[in-house]
């Protein structure tokens, strides 16, 4: 299953966002889709869009670039989200199969889903499946120290490619170095908080060594939804 995007920039989970960094990576990625998930531990829904908030600069300037914006919410408040100016949801905590197959109907949107451990079905109730982590995330987040999450390495991540309806998008670790692995492995997009939040020079370089990897794995187009 082809994938929505090629490249999914997480938000870092504290502290400021540079909104200059979208024409880095618009230069690095090229003609390659991008999109960006909305993302901060603890957050309502609506405080991740204040247009007074911590992301509202970015918010702006992705808008103006036409880059899709997906909102990571829990599963319990996904439906009232469904009315929030967005692109699309990402469910944290691997959503059951019961509230997918709810919300899916409900959604003009993207839906996505962060799943964790071993496969799990319902590849055909969401447009990707993010799973992490592939290898040991260099972006700590609030409350647990860096390293502390598990990786499940490519192993597990062949076993969730393994499924022809998935459509993975590998996360934790990813970057020029590894991006490579994954993607033979069997990931549609690569995506990444680090590579994409940081010094503006590295950020484009390390932007386009994924796109030069993603193009040289011959990955498909984008699909669009009916």
């Amino acid at each position: 299953m082809a994938s929505p995007f090629h490249l999914l920039a997480i938000t870092p989970p504290t502290g400021p966002v540079d909104p200059e960094l979208v024409a880095r990576w618009r230069a690095g990625a090229g003609e390659l889709a991008l999109a960006v998930l909305l993302r901060e531990p603890g957050a309502a829904p609506q405080a991740l869009l204040d247009p007074a908030g911590r992301l509202a600069p970015l918010i702006r300037r992705c808008r103006e670039r036409a880059l899709p914006l997906l909102l990571a919410v829990d599963p319990e408040h996904a439906l009232r989200a469904t009315a929030l100016d967005v692109d699309g949801l990402h469910l944290r905590g691997d959503p059951s199969l019961a509230r997918l197959a709810d919300l899916r109907p409900r959604l003009p949107g993207l839906l996505g889903r962060a799943v964790h451990g071993e496969p799990q079905a319902g590849h055909h109730l969401v447009d990707y499946t993010l799973v992490a982590p592939v290898f040991a995330p260099t972006t700590a987040q609030p409350g647990a120290p860096l390293g502390s999450k598990r990786p499940m390495g490519l192993a597990g991540l062949r076993a969730w490619t393994a499924d022809p309806a998935a459509c993975v998008v590998a996360l934790g670790g990813v970057g020029p170095a590894t991006a490579a692995d994954c993607l033979a492995a069997g990931a549609r997009a690569l995506a990444g908080i680090g590579v994409f939040f940081g010094p503006p020079a590295r950020v484009e370089q390390d932007v386009a060594a994924l796109s030069e990897q993603l193009r040289a794995l011959h990955v498909l187009s984008p699909r669009a939804r009916a």
